[in-house]
């Protein structure tokens, strides 16, 4: 059994919510489609054909659904064999710093992976300057690849594809952009042509892309270019059984026994809707209690489990007030009623389409009553309701093509600000 880490733990506790899960559980299915298409590219490449058309996967959903994660998790796997290879980068990156971008996929996909010392995530973040290099193992190495960038100018995914030639990669490459809902749109730029010659399979090379962003993110996509085939994936919530595993492999993880008090334990994870967010500040609320000098790591020893309820609820609570933003505490009586509505329809088996919703908003928010029934200033029904998906209060599901509250807890808590009682909302869904 590992000994307790105390030293990690408190480093987890102080890192915050933001930080990469220390244990990652669930998302099979999405990490397995994604590491599919990456390797089919390589094999198309290698038998002389373009990647498959429509070669990109969006992952899109409320803050705090794990969305960063993914993407990160994918990055850790880097030096694994038989693993395609993930540059994570932010919009951000893509757009202000293209060229250190070119580089870093070239260099990626070109140094064997047996040459790789680690490819965490804040390395390849770095990418100016040829910082990657500095992650690469062999000095030789490192010289050929900074004389191939200094006799090469790589401006364009052409340019790339004559500095590295899909013969010398040895693995696939999947370029995983983060806040891809912050990319301008316009179809002319050059981050939006680098997305579109990936996704059109208009290279040679065998790339993979992945973009992440919040819940319209498909639809800022298309307004790229991006318009076949792109497969949009929501992330929801985890499963019962998936947060139990969780639990038991971060107690694990940091050396925290947990015998007797498995049950009082496992009560506070099941608390959180199985929202990753608001799984960490149950996690946080556990460590804190476990770093306590009395405790120390054994978690038999906690003899106050409603104090670290309570710790794990006002946590969640807290970032429930960061998300419900101004314009939604100065419209609260007409975001209430919109959620109340929406729940009302959900449980009876009913989906709403984002037009729909607009019309709900249309339908309650009145100019003539009190401030907090009408739109803010500066918002129509339809921007207003995209605020709400930045928020994380609603988040599209292209499976149903409609919008939902992706966070039931999050949904009543708006419900109670707008003065209502979520309580009064049908127990169980129609038949």
């Amino acid at each position: 059994m590992t000994a307790f880490q105390r030293d990690a733990l408190q480093d987890f506790v102080d890192d915050g919510a933001k930080d990469h899960p220390p244990v990652f559980v669930g998302r099979e299915d999405l990490l397995g489609e994604i590491l599919t298409k990456a390797r089919r590219s390589l094999e198309r490449v290698r038998s002389g054909q373009p990647p498959p058309p429509g070669n990109a996967i969006i992952i899109q959903g409320a803050p705090g659904a794990g969305k960063s994660s993914v993407l990160r998790e994918l990055a850790t796997q880097n030096v694994q064999p038989h693993v395609p290879k993930t540059l994570e980068i932010s919009s951000v990156e893509l757009c202000d710093q293209f060229g250190d971008v070119l580089r870093a996929i070239g260099a990626l996909g070109t140094t064997p992976k047996s040459q790789l010392k680690k490819l965490a995530q804040t390395a390849t973040r770095t990418l100016g300057n040829l910082a990657l290099l500095d992650v690469l193992g062999g000095a030789d190495l490192s010289r050929n690849l900074a004389a191939l960038f200094q006799s090469h100018n790589i401006e364009t995914i052409g340019s790339l594809h004559q500095a590295f030639p899909a013969s010398h990669w040895d693995s696939p490459v999947i370029v995983a952009v983060d806040e891809a809902q912050n990319l301008a749109p316009r179809r002319d730029s050059t981050a939006a042509r680098f997305l579109q010659a990936i996704h059109e399979a208009r290279t040679k090379l065998p790339l993979t892309l992945v973009c992440a962003g919040l819940g319209d993110t498909q639809s800022r996509l298309r307004d790229l270019g991006l318009t076949h085939g792109i497969r949009a994936h929501a992330l929801g919530c985890l499963t019962r059984t998936e947060s139990t595993t969780l639990l038991e492999r971060f107690c694990a993880h940091f050396g925290m026994t947990m015998e007797r008090c498995r049950g009082r334990a496992l009560a506070v994870v099941h608390t959180t809707d199985g929202w990753p967010r608001h799984v960490h500040w149950a996690q946080q609320a556990l460590a804190e209690a476990a770093l306590e000098p009395d405790v120390n790591g054994d978690l038999d020893r906690i003899t106050d489990w409603d104090r670290v309820q309570a710790r794990s609820d006002a946590l969640r609570h807290g970032y429930y007030a960061t998300q419900f933003s101004q314009d939604m505490a100065v419209s609260r009586k007409l975001v209430g009623r919109v959620m109340f509505e929406l729940g009302k329809a959900r449980m009876a088996g009913q989906h709403k389409t984002i037009g729909q919703v607009i019309d709900l908003v249309d339908a309650y928010a009145d100019s003539g009553a009190s401030r907090e029934w009408r739109l803010p200033k500066g918002l129509d029904s339809e921007s207003y309701v995209t605020h709400l998906i930045h928020c994380g209060a609603l988040q599209d599901n292209p499976d149903t093509d409609s919008l939902t509250c992706p966070i039931p807890s999050f949904q009543r808590y708006i419900i109670t600000r707008g003065g209502l009682d979520p309580d009064q909302l049908p127990a169980h869904p129609a038949a």
